[in-house]
């Protein structure tokens, strides 16, 4: 497949940068971006989240964007594949998970006395976690066409983790790897058999 030469030179950019790694699977079925937040805070504005009123900056570890590639399917299954993984403590200042009400239904629910509630359905929250990825991480929007995330529906969170369906064609980022690591240019890299490698031509 042909690809836009330009997002290719801007996602070389944004896998070249520190703070992003990429896993694949030996089979090439499996792919996934991380970003490391490095406990930078994210915030959410308390507006317009369904499930919390809180304004706060939330100290985040990383975002993990996976898709998957299902036997013979052409396109990359990425529903509820996502996740962010925060600081939960309450701890200086950051998001306080707290404890929860007992219900019967599937997905928990915080007692709203004596936690911040749920992350999930704030969209400042999601909203900054991609301004971080542009500020640090040389994101460029136009990526978005290959890489894009939302609260899934089934509004699935636990404690210190939100989760996310994820929209990434996985076949372009393999793309833009193989070129990378035909030209030379560095990135982090798993795979199944190593940790993370500094890729060479």
């Amino acid at each position: 497949m042909q690809y836009n030469t330009t997002h290719v030179q801007l996602a070389k950019t944004f896998l070249a940068n520190k703070n992003v790694e990429v896993y694949t699977n030996d089979e090439r079925t499996e792919f996934s971006i991380c970003v490391d937040v490095h406990n930078n805070r994210i915030w959410t504005d308390g507006e317009r989240g369904l499930w919390s009123t809180v304004a706060k900056g939330v100290k985040v570890r990383h975002a993990n964007f996976l898709v998957t590639k299902f036997d013979d399917d052409e396109e990359w299954s990425g529903g509820l594949a996502g996740t962010v993984h925060y600081d939960g403590s309450g701890e200086d200042g950051t998001w306080y998970d707290g404890g929860d009400v007992e219900t019967a239904l599937i997905n928990k629910t915080k007692d709203m006395r004596e936690s911040d509630g749920m992350i999930y359905t704030d969209t400042a929250f999601l909203v900054n976690l991609q301004k971080y990825m542009v500020d640090s991480c040389d994101f460029d929007l136009q990526l978005c066409e290959y890489l894009d995330f939302d609260y899934s529906e089934q509004g699935m969170q636990d404690d210190e983790n939100v989760n996310l369906d994820v929209e990434m064609d996985g076949d372009f980022w393999l793309y833009v790897i193989a070129e990378m690591k035909a030209e030379g240019i560095a990135h982090r890299h798993i795979g199944v058999a190593d940790l993370i490698v500094e890729a060479v031509a």
